[in-house]
């Protein structure tokens, strides 16, 4: 009996691992991968992005389980805080979660979401209300499509009750597109489906390479799930070339890097066999492969665990030589995954050299849940990565989610230090980069006061340490809203440029939702200059690049008409920008 229960609790542990669609604990865009799912965003004002109809969905069932930040998720986290998700079932073109077929009611593919809060929470639809039955009970409340051959459950909303279709907690985005675009200098491109571009670089001949995640067909037909998306365009916008591969399954790109002899680097997460078998029986592996400056495949390396890895960062040196950095999850301990103490992750840091063998792999962590998110490498060679902890592993922690910085050596990968900071309230970070110096430069937002008075919600906040781990300075910035710092980068003159989203006014009017910034700073920590834009709709900055010509290219996503018409859901962005004045140049490849 004994032998039994271990391998039921090990085969219920494997499924929700398989099925977990995990976000960071910051705010995040969330978009479905494959099959039934179980969503979730931990912490942080989050948006789900739903199934949209489409004939090759419904072969099987296609029940997905949205936890925005469900309680018994935020006791094993040690957090309480409640947050401000978006739960997107509909976009201007059609209502999600629907089939053309509608002769089961629906009930072969619709989203629970289980801790939906009208007072704080929306949910997104397309249409109008008259378009929605609105089902009530002692259980919950259940949202039906109107306008198919039979009603079509869309949601399930247990325990949420005294709903109304007409309350502000339903937003409809009708049957339009968004206005006409707002800014003519700015590349945008998109699909139906989303799209998003998660990272940028340039090459020494100042042509702009993006790489991002799919759910479409954009260079070639769709693998089977999400796919890889890269590009190389001139210093014009005129795009050279797109390559879009995978797998049958989910697979994305979160990274992507230049070496000075013109070939580029990129890295990402997938649930198939990328560049080697799955290590996890369909749970998330790192990968990293590097391709010539006309898309063509040098190598892929994959690696991972049986269980849940990552990588969000990476960077190479004038040698050629690749860095990542992640997480790993790992148990602990005997027990069900929702159980405390049973599951816990770890950051790491590995080196490839440039003909992707692996160096070194360097795993670090506390007894509690510590990630790593960004990762650079100085010009004497010294390693640096930074991520977020729960525990105490450079220092104790201040109260919840503390931030810390460790730096590598070069040649072995051992830790050489690491510090630990943060407040009673939640840090994170999302950046970081060095300069000639061989000083560490750090940004990321903050819920409390980290560098200056919290000036209302989540701010922004960069720092600069000496190569020692020595806090030189830190400074904090935001409004009364949600502002948070998404990606940044340093010059060779020490000139930091940030960019993130903000749902207020930081510099100059809100256009509507979320919008983009960008800004410089001084290696003070003086600003020089922001600029901020975007739509009537949701926008935000997710990666900044420099080029040696005094540009900067800023990638990003927008649920509106930014540069273009939007295609349907979630459309990406290009932006050029003068790096002296922060001017918008443009990029439309007109």
């Amino acid at each position: 009996m004994e032998n039994l229960l271990s391998k039921l609790e090990s085969d219920i542990n494997a499924y929700f691992l398989r099925v977990f669609n995990v976000s960071t604990p910051g705010t995040d865009l969330l978009f479905r991968s494959e099959g039934s799912e179980i969503m979730w965003g931990r912490s942080g004002n989050d948006t789900f992005v739903g199934l949209k109809p489409g004939d090759d969905h419904f072969a099987q069932p296609q029940m997905d389980i949205i936890l925005g930040d469900a309680d018994f998720m935020a006791a094993l986290e040690g957090s309480q805080l409640r947050w401000d998700d978006r739960f997107v079932l509909g976009d201007w073109k059609q209502p999600y979660y629907t089939s053309s077929k509608g002769l089961d009611f629906g009930l072969k593919q619709f989203a629970t979401i289980l801790d939906f809060n009208p007072w704080q929470d929306v949910i997104q639809l397309h249409g109008a209300p008259k378009d929605y039955y609105l089902l009530k009970s002692p259980a919950g409340a259940a949202i039906f499509w109107k306008q198919g051959t039979v009603p079509d459950l869309v949601a399930v909303l247990p325990g949420t009750h005294h709903l109304s279709l007409e309350g502000n907690y339903f937003q409809y985005e009708g049957y339009t597109p968004p206005p006409e675009p707002v800014q003519g200098r700015i590349q945008q491109l998109g699909t139906a489906d989303f799209d998003i571009l998660t990272s940028s670089t340039t090459d020494p001949f100042g042509n702009l390479y993006v790489a991002g995640v799919i759910s479409s067909s954009f260079g070639k037909d769709n693998a089977g799930s999400n796919d890889v998306l890269v590009s190389k365009y001139d210093s014009d916008g005129n795009q050279q070339w797109v390559q879009q591969f995978g797998t049958p399954y989910s697979d994305l790109a979160t990274s992507i890097v230049a070496d000075n002899k013109g070939n580029f680097y990129v890295a990402g997460i997938s649930k198939g066999d990328f560049g080697g078998a799955n290590q996890g029986e369909g749970n998330y592996d790192v990968w990293v492969g590097k391709y010539d400056s006309d898309g063509n495949q040098q190598w892929v390396q994959q690696f991972g665990t049986e269980l849940i890895d990552a990588s969000f960062s990476m960077k190479v040196d004038d040698d050629g030589s690749v860095y990542l950095t992640g997480f790993t999850i790992e148990q602990q301990q005997e027990g069900l995954f929702f159980q405390p103490n049973v599951f816990a992750d770890d950051a790491w840091v590995t080196k490839y050299d440039s003909n992707g063998n692996q160096l070194w792999f360097q795993q670090f962590g506390s007894s509690a849940f510590d990630e790593a998110y960004a990762v650079t490498v100085s010009n004497d060679g010294s390693v640096y990565s930074t991520g977020w902890t729960l525990g105490d592993l450079g220092g104790k922690n201040a109260g919840q989610y503390d931030v810390w910085i460790a730096k590598n050596d070069n040649n072995s990968g051992q830790l050489e230090w690491t510090k630990q900071f943060g407040t009673k309230d939640f840090e994170f970070p999302k950046g970081i980069d060095t300069d000639s110096q061989g000083n560490v430069y750090m940004t990321g937002w903050t819920l409390g006061n980290l560098g200056g008075k919290n000036a209302g919600s989540n701010d922004a906040w960069i720092a600069k340490y000496d190569s020692d781990g020595n806090r030189l300075w830190i400074k904090q910035f935001g409004t009364c809203g949600d502002d948070a710092s998404s990606s940044m980068k340093v010059d060779s003159n020490g000139n930091i440029f940030l960019v993130g989203y903000t749902d207020k006014n930081l510099e100059g009017s809100n256009a509507g939702s979320n919008d983009a910034w960008i800004a410089k700073y001084d290696n003070e920590g003086k600003q020089l200059w922001i600029q901020q834009f975007g739509t009537s709709k949701s926008d935000a900055a997710t990666s900044i690049t420099l080029d040696n010509f005094g540009n900067v290219y800023v990638t990003g996503t927008t649920e509106g008409s930014f540069g273009a018409i939007n295609a349907g859901s979630v459309d990406s962005w290009i932006a050029k920008l003068d790096s002296e004045s922060g001017t918008l140049q443009d990029f439309s490849g007109a």
